[in-house]
This record gives structure tokens, sequence and C-alpha cells, in this order.
């Protein structure tokens, strides 16, 4: 399959900073009733709405529902507070309010987490707890408040321009891939400056690749996989992969997986010996991988941080010889080509590196 850059991109950096702009934001509607009470269907899930206030502060849910609880429970739910802009939001504060819904002592019913100064960059999120209980019978409604300031860094063009990507995610999940990929591609072609461009990046040639061999279970477990490592859950994104290699090891999607699998091993994890393991059986068992020669860089990498320096050399002479062109008098040079280039250039940088060039 073809080669997905794994290796992190960086992010165009705004030259120009704004003031600060500070507000309160009613973030959400607390409902709920306790026993005795006429309740409430609690059953709309409406999809939260973006740029709440005028701001990228997503939101989880816009209106929250505890349900029915006897007089003297305790009921605990997370709302999440997320940042889908481009600028940066501190969070101050958090608090419980009175609703225009709701009665006088409603408020009292309803506590929320104490939170120190939070600052949200673009694409980072906090949960936080919010607590019901009530004291007296009959339905509760209050508002849960964010008081924030806004460090705009970007125009507005930019933040419209990163809904693109919380578009392209919803249709991925939805499972419009096809939607989601257009959606993807618009979003790249804007100019993105937030760490989403890497995510997007990564994305969009799995995604534009279903169209042509299909988006089986393997398919949406590898995208599942990419999802959890870029969420931390680096055991699960694991787990993942190592099912795409059992199940469907003749499917195109099975270097990817070993692949994704050794380069969380070797970058994030710092699992040397495991990633080399890994890197071995993908170049085995699918030797004609356009993942053969990073395989082949990777496992110089990892025998090099096990302190095994002369294998690490071998391996990298091994990577260059495979694209070298002329070998004459003293002179070697790389073979016409791009790929080919750009091995033979790497395997050089990590020689000398090394000291062994």
């Amino acid at each position: 399959m073809r080669y997905h850059d794994m290796s992190e991109a960086r992010c165009r950096k705004p030259s120009v900073l704004r003031p600060l702009l500070s507000a309160v934001l009613t973030a959400a509607i607390l409902q709920a009733c306790s026993s005795g009470g006429s309740g409430s269907s609690g059953g709309s899930k409406a999809t939260p709405l973006i740029g709440q206030n005028g701001t990228y502060l997503f939101i989880s849910t816009p209106d929250f529902y505890f349900g029915t609880l006897d007089v003297g429970t305790v009921k605990t739910q997370k709302i999440q507070i997320s940042n889908r802009g481009a600028d940066v939001y501190t969070l101050k504060s958090l608090g419980i309010e009175s609703s225009k819904e709701g009665g006088k002592d409603d408020v009292e019913q309803y506590t929320t987490d104490i939170i120190d100064e939070v600052v949200l960059n673009p694409a980072e999120a906090i949960s936080v707890g919010v607590t019901f209980q009530p004291i007296t019978e009959g339905r509760k409604f209050a508002d849960f408040t964010v008081d924030y300031e806004t460090l705009q860094q970007v125009d507005e063009s930019v933040n419209v321009n990163e809904q693109k990507f919380y578009k392209a995610k919803d249709l991925e999940d939805s499972g419009d891939y096809q939607a989601a990929r257009q959606s993807y591609s618009d979003y790249i072609d804007g100019d993105p400056v937030t760490v989403n461009k890497r995510k997007a990046a990564i994305k969009l040639p799995v995604i534009s690749e279903s169209g042509i061999y299909g988006d089986g279970e393997d398919f949406d477990l590898y995208l599942d996989a990419l999802d959890q490592r870029e969420s931390g859950d680096l055991e699960n994104a694991s787990v993942q992969l190592e099912i795409i290699h059992t199940l469907y090891s003749d499917g195109y999607l099975a270097d990817d997986a070993l692949y994704l699998q050794g380069y969380i091993q070797l970058m994030d994890e710092k699992d040397y010996s495991a990633a080399l393991q890994t890197m071995q059986r993908l170049r085995n068992e699918y030797p004609d991988s356009t993942y053969y020669d990073t395989a082949l860089y990777s496992e110089a990498m990892a025998q090099h941080e096990l302190g095994n320096s002369a294998i690490a050399r071998e391996i990298l002479l091994d990577l260059r010889y495979r694209h070298t062109g002329v070998d004459t008098l003293g002179i070697t040079l790389a073979k016409d080509n791009l790929v080919s280039r750009l091995w033979f250039d790497r395997a050089n940088e990590a020689l000398e590196r090394m000291g062994t060039a």
C-alpha cells in the first residue's frame, strides 16, 4: 500500500497576537428530576453547536439531562469542553447559575468541579464533573457557565477552515468516507495551522484508498487505531493493529498495520526491542511493501538505541546501497529518482550522526 508518513508535521505559527477578550459563556442547560416531579424525556441528543457565544469552545452537550433521582441521592456526569478553533482559550472558572426555567433553589442542588486556570490550545479538551444532588422534589434547572479569556491568534477565516476538520471527523465517524475525504482535502487546502493538520494528512490517504480497495472491517479497525493513538490509548491501538494483521493478513492494510504498530513501539512507547521485532516481521512478511525502506531505517534506529551501533551502521549501509546508482572511484551517488535520493540522504545523515559515515 502507498506509504503514509507518520512523522510530526510542523504547524505554521501566526506572527501577530491580538488582545485578550474576556467573557462568561453559558455553556449548557442542566436538567434533572427528583422523585415526585413530572419528569422529562431526556432522550434528545441534539448535535452541540460550534461557536457558542461567538467562540469556538465546543461543549459536549448543550442540554444536559441527569434523569430522575430520589431525594438525597447523588449523580455525577462529565461535560467535555474542547477548543475547536485556532485561537487559545483560558478557562478561568466554572460555575452553576440560575436558569430562566428553574426555581430559585435549583442552583443549590447542582455542583461542579473546581478548576485551576486551564489553558486550552487548539484541539485540546478538558472533562469536568457536574453533580446533581436533589434536596426537594420536582424538576430542576440550572445553567453551567464558563468564565474564560480568548487569546486571538488568527484571522476568522482560519477558525472557519478549522471546522472542516471536525466536519470531516463527524462524516468519518458516520461512515460517509468519501464525503469525509473531500472535507479533509478541503481542510488541508485551506492551509491550517493547528495540530489537526497532521491528523488530516495521515487520515486523507487512508480514506482515499478505501475508495479503491474498499472500507471493510479492517479499514474501520485501522481508523480506530489511528484515533486511539491520537488520544494516547496506545495499548488498545496496538490491539486493533494486531487484529488486522491476524485476521486480514492478505488485506491491503496488513503492512500498514504492522508499520503503525512498530512506529508506536519505536516513537511513542520507546520499546526498541519490540519495535525491532515488528519491523523485521514487516520486511519478512511483506518484502514488496512500500514500507520496506522505512522498516529498515527504523530497525537501524532501534538497534542504535539498544546500544548496537555496529549493527545499526550495517543496516544503514545496506539501506544506502539499495538506493545507490554510482559507486566508483570513491564517488557514491544515489539513483536518479526521488525515493532513492530521499533514502540515500537519510541513510547518510544517520551515519554522520553516529560518526560512522
